[in-house]
């Protein structure tokens, strides 16, 4: 979860935008507390989509969770 949060922000950051735009913790954290079976871009794009990510938000935010996930 700390991974996970820690990349959002620094992506966010690199986005100049809020982490709450780019999305949101509750889904950061949901994600993170159930994730995918198999860990995925697939998976975890499928999972944040899920919960109502937008597919933008999908698109910048699976790399940097599938990659925090795998760790």
């Amino acid at each position: 979860m700390s991974a996970a949060r820690a990349a959002v922000s620094a992506l966010a950051e690199t986005l100049n935008m809020p982490q709450e735009n780019l999305i949101t913790p509750d889904t950061v954290r949901r994600v993170c507390w159930e994730p995918p079976a198999e860990v995925s871009a697939e998976s975890v794009g499928a999972a944040l989509a899920g919960y109502g990510a937008r597919p933008w938000q999908v698109e910048q935010v699976t790399p940097v969770l599938v990659a925090a996930l795998s760790a």
